[in-house]
């Protein structure tokens, strides 16, 4: 029998691959009074399109108890919020899964588990006081919180009240803050347009992205939420006043850009697949490559899976340039392995280093539905 070189800690025979939602986001709600079922899944799904929405959201029902106003006010805020969403322009998505919770948030971690929504863009709730999603959203966050998602909040406040005051960039990097500018949902409007024009050419930008809001013309304010790393909707040319609105300034709260790591995350999730597939098409054993393949000095099936994969996201546009392309692997009974490759969004940034290791892919076996 030949010795596996690889192996992984499953009770399945092969590893799983799933592919990440990556452009159909996930709405959530919090709510007061809408009915959810305790009983089994302890939330709601609504599967909405621009079509039946309003329908659908009518199909709601009431929890027990009173709170006939504030069931209905939820109601008209989800449709208003949807509104916003699926209408803020020709270019916006037409499609989404909302998800509704009531007091079990852990609930939302395990869901993602399944459906792997890249991104997850989170409602603010009904209320004279509840349109700071930071705010609402601070107990439940760290009970549904998962480092490979981009979650997506819209916040009242010019600076980091809630949630992530005095926190480091790592727990800030892709939690996303838009400013609310008089309950406007520019967060849904933004998400909608950004991820439907991403589906068609991914390595889109979304600085400067045209949208339904009214822009910022305070430099005070705008001042304020730069430095705090929270998104907002104003001039292009703020001095100039040329009148040419657009979004700002694109960025997760660490101040990474949005565009650069949501590609960075694309390419390794996409790699990282690509070598679950060779591993499983090898029926889970290397012990016929050699020293010099194992070592990375010469080629093999899986440096040539990954030359291919990058070929192709040259040839769609998605990166400019790949370079330095290097896997070791390694001959023991454990998963070792080791990717790096140098790649370049586009000309004007300099080239970033992809690294894929052993935990990179067990955190993705991982983050898999058991």
């Amino acid at each position: 029998m030949p010795q596996d070189t690889i192996s992984v800690s499953l009770l399945d025979s092969r590893i799983q691959a799933s592919r990440p939602n990556y452009y159909n986001p996930l709405l959530v709600y919090k709510t007061a009074k809408i009915k959810v079922n305790k009983d089994a899944a302890n939330y709601k799904i609504l599967n909405l399109t621009v079509n039946n929405y309003e329908k659908q959201i009518e199909t709601l029902e009431k929890d027990n108890g009173n709170g006939q106003d504030q069931f209905g006010k939820e109601k008209t805020l989800l449709k208003t919020a949807m509104s916003n969403f699926f209408n803020s322009s020709e270019e916006s998505l037409k499609s989404a899964d909302l998800f509704i919770y009531k007091d079990k948030p852990e609930e939302l971690k395990k869901y993602l588990k399944v459906h792997r929504h890249t991104f997850v863009v989170l409602i603010n709730t009904e209320g004279d006081n509840s349109d700071d999603g930071l705010k609402i959203y601070k107990d439940d966050y760290d009970k549904f919180k998962t480092p490979s998602i981009f979650f997506v909040f819209s916040t009242k406040e010019q600076e980091i009240k809630e949630l992530f005051k005095d926190k480091g960039n790592t727990e800030k990097e892709r939690n996303i803050a838009v400013y609310s500018n008089n309950k406007d949902n520019l967060h849904l409007k933004f998400i909608s347009q950004y991820l439907h024009q991403a589906s068609i050419f991914h390595a889109v930008n979304p600085y400067g992205m045209p949208l339904a809001a009214t822009p910022l013309v305070d430099d005070t304010v705008i001042g304020k939420l730069r430095t705090a790393k929270i998104n907002f909707y104003s001039l292009l040319n703020e001095t100039g006043l040329d009148g040419v609105p657009a979004f700002k300034e694109g960025v997760d709260l660490a101040g990474g850009a949005i565009d650069e790591q949501f590609t960075y995350h694309y390419i390794k999730n996409e790699a990282i697949i690509e070598l679950i597939r060779i591993w499983n098409k090898n029926n889970r054993q290397n012990s016929k490559l050699s020293a010099l393949q194992l070592s990375g000095a010469r080629d093999n099936a899986y440096t040539s899976a990954i030359e291919c994969l990058l070929k192709r996201f040259v040839d769609r546009g998605l990166i400019i340039q790949y370079k330095n392309l290097s896997l070791t692997l390694s001959p023991t009974p454990q998963l070792k392995l080791e990717l790096s490759v140098n790649i370049t969004y586009n000309f004007s940034i300099n080239a970033v280093s992809l690294v894929i290791t052993t935990q990179d892919i067990v955190d993705y076996q991982n983050s898999l539905s058991a």
